[in-house]
């Protein structure tokens, strides 16, 4: 079912959009992260209503070390989509890296509500309330 969903997001009924698309998850993935950048960027201009445009910019911004960036990508896509549970899970790890870790268990907790079969991410928000246990009154 998650794969469904994931190539549902992937799509757009724009071809052009669907090869920017292409090209940028496999720059991505080469980690040419600029190249990446640049195919997402364009997606997000020519079709500012497709959330996973949006999404995807998010990922290599936070690749790319540009974390505020990236938040305000994935707020973006979560205006559009507000069920994206990998834009949900990603400002958890966004806000994680930025050391809010009590922000970002409210946003995992909030990615496995809409999927609970995110193993990894169920996993690093047991490991995050843990430490946060020790640190309340």
């Amino acid at each position: 079912m998650d794969r469904r969903i994931w190539l549902l997001w992937l799509h757009s009924d724009d071809k052009a959009v669907n090869r920017l698309m292409a090209q940028g998850v496999i720059a991505m993935r080469r980690g040419a992260f600029e190249r990446a950048f640049e195919r997402f960027d364009e997606i997000t201009r020519r079709a500012p209503d497709f959330a996973e445009g949006w999404n995807k910019r998010a990922t290599v911004l936070y690749m790319m070390g540009r974390h505020r960036e990236s938040v305000a990508d994935v707020q973006h896509v979560l205006n559009l989509e507000p069920r994206h549970y990998g834009a949900l899970s990603g400002l958890g790890m966004i806000l994680v890296t930025l050391g809010r870790e009590e922000a970002a268990l409210e946003w995992l907790h909030r990615a496995l509500e809409v999927n609970p079969y995110l193993d990894g991410i169920r996993h690093l928000a047991d490991e995050i309330g843990e430490r946060l246990k020790g640190k309340r009154i």
